[in-house]
């Protein structure tokens, strides 16, 4: 096999499990599901991935970079409005592009395990300072709270509107939290 044929079953492995984990959940779909999907043996799969969870990672990992790029970016502005919508148009952005990662993360409470702590834990440091971000420095309770609700209300419906078209969506979505932020 090339480096190219590797290549290339190694990103159907990855779109094989994104679909498995989302119609399954994570935790239901075996890794015999997804080499039977992908036409590979158990074997052959494992010569990819050593685990469900290193697939997972796999799979998750580029979103959670480009979200964790896009929330550092904001916090070099000096504005702190600028701060804050930044980080909203950035996570909403990456969200948008990777939805069904997305609805992933966001819908199945079976990839928060024991094997996908260090992954996991990457995602709520990411919101955890997303969060503190839109707070601004030095905020009271009340605007943390409004911080908190800002970042849930621009994530949260990406997954359960996937039939609403991203610019659509992302319009009405950046007008809610910005609102809550008094932008």
């Amino acid at each position: 096999m090339t480096r190219e044929e590797s290549g290339d079953t190694r990103s159907r492995i990855i779109e094989t499990a994104r679909e498995l984990f989302t119609a399954q959940t994570y935790r239901a779909a075996s890794m015999r599901d997804i080499a039977a999907r992908v036409g590979i043996t158990k074997p052959s799969l494992y010569h990819h991935f050593r685990s469900k969870s290193e697939l997972l990672a796999s799979l998750v990992g580029p979103p959670i970079d480009e979200l964790e790029a896009a929330v550092e970016s904001a916090a070099a502005r000096r504005e702190p409005a600028e701060v804050q919508r930044q980080v909203l148009e950035g996570c909403l952005d990456v969200m948008l592009t990777h939805r069904a990662t997305m609805a992933l993360l966001l819908r199945d409470a079976s990839v928060y395990g024991d094997e996908t702590t260090e992954v996991m834990s990457r995602v709520v440091a990411l919101m955890t300072r997303a969060v503190d971000l839109l707070a601004g420095p030095d905020p009271d309770w009340r605007g943390r709270v409004r911080a908190a609700q800002a970042f849930a209300a621009v994530t949260d419906p990406i997954t359960q509107l996937p039939d609403v078209p991203a610019a659509d969506l992302r319009a009405e979505l950046l007008h809610g939290a910005t609102t809550l932020l008094g932008l």
